[in-house]
C-alpha cells in the first residue's frame, strides 16, 4: 500500500508540470501558433519564481505565510513566463517569422540569460537555486500531526504536494469552460481552424493569436515552477530537462483537447515515476538486461514511450487546421 501510495503521489507531481505546459502550447495552436518555446518559457518563469523564493526565504512575514508567498512566486513565474511569449507572439503575429526558428531562439535564449541572471545575482558559477522547504505542504501545514495518520495516506497525500498541484487541477477546469463554454474560448478556435472565416464576422484575428500565445506563455511559465518544486532536489538549474518537448508530445497525444492533456500527462508521469524509482534502487525487482547500471536505461523509459506512443498514435491526431501559417488579411 505504501509503495503504491508513493507511485501515485509522485505521478501527481510529475504530471502536473505536464498538465500545465501542455494546456500551454494547446491555447497558442488553437489560436493557430506553433509554440516550440515552451521549453525556454517553463525555464523564464522558474527561474524568476525562484529568485524570488530565494530573495525572501528568511523574511518574517514569509515564515509566518510559506503557502501565500508560493502562490505569489507561482504568480510572478505565470507572468515571466507571458512576457517572453510575447516575444514569439510578436515575431510570428506581427512579422510573420518562421514560428518553429523563433520559438527555437527562445529555447536557446532562455537557459543563457538565466544563467547570466543567476550569476550576477549570486556570484560567477553558481548557476543552481535552492527552494527553501516551506515550499511543501505537509500534514502540519494543516494543523495535522503527521504521526497519527496511517503511512501509506501520509506518503499520498503529503510526499510530494505543493501548492502547484491543486492550482494545476484549477487552471485545468477553467480551461476547458474557456476553451468550450465561452464566446472567447470559440473564436480562438476559430482562428486556428479558419482564421478568414472568424475575420469576416468580425473577429480579430490577430487581437485572439496574441491572446492564445500569452496564455500559453503564463501556463508553460507555472508548469516551469511546478517542475522545479517537483525536481529530486527542488532546486532551479537553468534546464527542465525537455520537459518542454515533452509537453508538446502529450498535447499531441491528447489531441488538443484538455481532458485528453490530463490523461496524456499523467500517463507520461507515469513512466517518468517508474524512472525515477529505478533510478533510486527502490524497484530492484526490475529486469537488469544484463547492464551494470540499468537505472540509465530507465532514464530514457519516459522519452522512449513517447516517441513509440507518437508513431503509433500521431496519424489519428488532428490539429488546427490554420496553425504554423501566417494570417494574410487579403486572403479570403
Amino acid at each position: 500500500m505504501d509503495f503504491l501510495a508513493l507511485i501515485l503521489s509522485s505521478t501527481i507531481a510529475y504530471g502536473v508540470s505536464l498538465l500545465l505546459v501542455g494546456l500551454g502550447g494547446m491555447f497558442s495552436e488553437r489560436s493557430g501558433i506553433i509554440n516550440i518555446a515552451l521549453e525556454g518559457i517553463m525555464v523564464f518563469g522558474g527561474m524568476f519564481g525562484s529568485i524570488f523564493l530565494s530573495l525572501v526565504a528568511e523574511a518574517a512575514w514569509v515564515l509566518e505565510h510559506p503557502q501565500w508567498t508560493v502562490l505569489i512566486a507561482t504568480v510572478i513565474a505565470g507572468l515571466s513566463g507571458g512576457l517572453l511569449s510575447i516575444l514569439l507572439g510578436y515575431a510570428a503575429i506581427k512579422l510573420n517569422a518562421d514560428q518553429t526558428i523563433s520559438g527555437t531562439a527562445l529555447n536557446i535564449f532562455a537557459p543563457a540569460f538565466a544563467v547570466a541572471l543567476v550569476w550576477a545575482i549570486q556570484g560567477q558559477g553558481l548557476t543552481d537555486i535552492k527552494l527553501p522547504a516551506f515550499i511543501a505542504i505537509t500534514a502540519e501545514t494543516f494543523g495535522i500531526d503527521s504521526t497519527t495518520l496511517p503511512t501509506w495516506l501520509d506518503t499520498l497525500l503529503f510526499k510530494k504536494m505543493y501548492l502547484t498541484i491543486p492550482i494545476a487541477f484549477i487552471l485545468l477546469v477553467i480551461s476547458y469552460i474557456v476553451l468550450y463554454k465561452t464566446r472567447f474560448g470559440l473564436r480562438l478556435r476559430a482562428c486556428g481552424e479558419h482564421p478568414q472565416a472568424a475575420d469576416s464576422v468580425g473577429v480579430n484575428v490577430h487581437r485572439m493569436r496574441y491572446s492564445g500565445v500569452i496564455i500559453s506563455g503564463v501556463l508553460a511559465g507555472i508548469g516551469g515552477m511546478a517542475f522545479i518544486m517537483s525536481s529530486s532536489q527542488s532546486t532551479f538549474t537553468a534546464s527542465v530537462a525537455g520537459y518542454g518537448f515533452l509537453a508538446l508530445a502529450v498535447m499531441i497525444f491528447g489531441n488538443w483537447k484538455p481532458l485528453s492533456i490530463m490523461g496524456a500527462a499523467f500517463f507520461f508521469a507515469f513512466f517518468k515515476t517508474i524512472s525515477a524509482l529505478a533510478i533510486d534502487d527502490r524497484l530492484s525487482f526490475l529486469p537488469t538486461f544484463g547492464l551494470a547500471s540499468p537505472e540509465y536505461l530507465y532514464n530514457i523509459l519516459p522519452y522512449l514511450i513517447t516517441m513509440l506512443v507518437l508513431a503509433f498514435t500521431s496519424k489519428k491526431s488532428r490539429a488546427p487546421k490554420a496553425e504554423g501559417i501566417p494570417y494574410d488579411v487579403g486572403k479570403r
